[in-house]
């Protein structure tokens, strides 16, 4: 998924949820991925899924493109429960539906409001070194994912991944630690650079504070309700 196009959507959507303020769609995420984490079992996972989906839905968002992004922690999410598949498997099909569910929670929210309007709001709540962190990886994780792509194909053109299944986990696994070291030496760049060019710590909104609507308030009602039904089910 190219960041670029993930920009595009945000900033030129025409959709009741890109009209709703930052503020209230970042909080209305919190608690959906508050539901998502506390979630103890597939179906208390897929329950809120079903709802992001619901909520996208109804604000006539691209569901194709949210759901494509979503499936970036899925792979992540796979591979870490893998050995639980044998003794556990509904711990693993809980650990991969959370996060779909995160993953879907997280696309909503980047494809209706712009990254600045997020960030600006993450800076003043979390310490300067916690936004730092979440906004370079944010920028750095859809380059990444680009470059993974690529590095896969060209493994497999040259015959690397091949043999038992354990000999290609061994070759995905040195894939994924050539990424890793890439992308801490990528942040560190990209973070100077960004230094710079005058980055203090703080970025700026967009838009001017504004009080909540209804339509704010109907969001934080939604996510509430999700929330409260994961721990009633609980």
């Amino acid at each position: 998924m190219d960041i670029q196009f993930i920009d595009e959507l945000a900033a030129n959507g025409q959709t009741p949820l890109h009209n709703a303020l930052p503020g209230a769609k970042v909080a209305t995420s919190a608690l959906l991925l508050a539901a998502a984490i506390a979630a103890p079992s597939p179906s208390a996972a897929g329950f809120v899924a079903a709802g992001v989906l619901l909520l996208a839905y109804a604000t006539r968002q691209p569901l194709e493109h949210t759901v494509r992004i979503a499936l970036y922690p899925v792979v992540f999410a796979a591979l870490f429960t893998i050995g639980f598949v044998l003794s556990d498997p509904m711990y693993a099909l809980t650990v991969v539906t959370k996060a779909f569910s995160a993953g879907l929670i997280a696309a909503t929210l980047i494809t209706t409001t712009s990254f600045i309007d997020v960030f600006a709001i993450i800076t003043r709540v979390f310490p300067s070194v916690v936004a730092d962190a979440l906004f370079m990886g944010y920028r750095a994780f859809f380059i990444l994912i680009g470059e993974l792509q690529g590095l896969i194909t060209a493994v497999r053109l040259r015959g690397g991944v091949s043999g038992t299944l354990l000999q290609q986990l061994s070759a995905y696994g040195k894939m994924f630690g050539v990424l890793i070291i890439h992308s801490a030496d990528m942040t560190e760049r990209m973070y100077q650079v960004m230094q710079v060019r005058g980055y203090s710590q703080r970025i700026p909104s967009t838009r001017r504070h504004q009080p909540f609507v209804a339509r704010d308030l109907a969001l934080l009602a939604y996510s509430a309700l999700i929330l409260l039904g994961v721990f009633l089910y609980r």
